[in-house]
């Protein structure tokens, strides 16, 4: 009885012979491991706000909602898992370990490996950038949350993300804050330290550019870029640590 119900779990509904979406909805449950009930909520979640759909006269819908709801379920369930994985362990222990693993660096590459280059709907130029398919993941889970409930989406979260594309043990032993390392080398060397932000002008997609310079002492030691003011102070702080921890 029980083999039998496992080969009809992966049985795929009625409806998807007759659908038009069906490579979609197979690259759905390549992904997932289930075939969605809203097919369009999922178009929505890899929909890039370059590529945004008309809709009711001047409205338009792009994945930017579902990737504000994913980034809130997943940071949830990712603090839900450590608190159990490391039972002993301090708040802000947790605190470091969950921004490492939902860290925009990290989400990127993660949904590189699932092929999202594939799926991403957009009208822009990455020109280098990966953030496009890490909010795309965030939104992905927005949209299993929306179709299938918190607890198939925490099941998923962990099945098929943390234990199959995160080495919790590896995460330990790295620290990528680098704005928070170089306060700290600044602090134990007596060097001040401070940031110089600035917006530069707004790209033909819309999108905000913005540029940190980390200063030590009256010198500017890292210039960074980045779509946010703290994206942009991690990377000037990675660039200054280069030049610091070479002296």
């Amino acid at each position: 009885m029980y083999r039998i119900v496992l080969v009809f779990k992966h049985i795929p509904p009625v409806k998807y012979y007759f659908s038009r979406n069906k490579e979609f909805l197979r690259q759905i449950y390549r992904l997932t491991g289930f075939y969605p009930r809203n097919i369009s909520i999922f178009k929505i979640a890899f929909t890039h706000k370059s590529a945004s759909i008309q809709f009711d006269n001047d409205k338009y819908i792009n994945n930017e909602r579902l990737e504000y709801l994913g980034d809130a379920i997943l940071a949830a369930v990712i603090a839900d898992y450590l608190f159990s994985y490391f039972p002993f362990k301090k708040e802000g222990f947790l605190t470091k370990m969950r921004a490492r693993i939902v860290s925009r660096e990290q989400l990127n590459e993660i949904a590189l490996k699932l092929g999202f280059q594939q799926l991403v709907v957009s009208q822009m130029k990455i020109n280098g950038t990966k953030n496009i398919y890490g909010n795309a993941f965030e939104a992905l889970i927005g949209a299993i949350y929306i179709d299938k409930g918190y607890k198939k989406t925490k099941k998923f979260i962990i099945s098929r993300i943390i234990k199959k594309h995160i080495n919790i043990n590896d995460l330990i032993l790295v620290d990528s804050d680098y704005k928070s390392q170089l306060i700290e080398f600044a602090q134990k060397n007596k060097l001040e330290i401070q940031f110089d932000d600035s917006e530069a002008d707004i790209t033909e997609q819309n999108s905000p550019t913005f540029i940190s310079k980390v200063i030590l002492n009256g010198q500017i030691l890292g210039t960074g870029t980045g779509t946010s003011k703290k994206e942009a102070q991690q990377n000037a702080s990675r660039e200054a640590l280069g030049k610091v921890l070479d002296i």
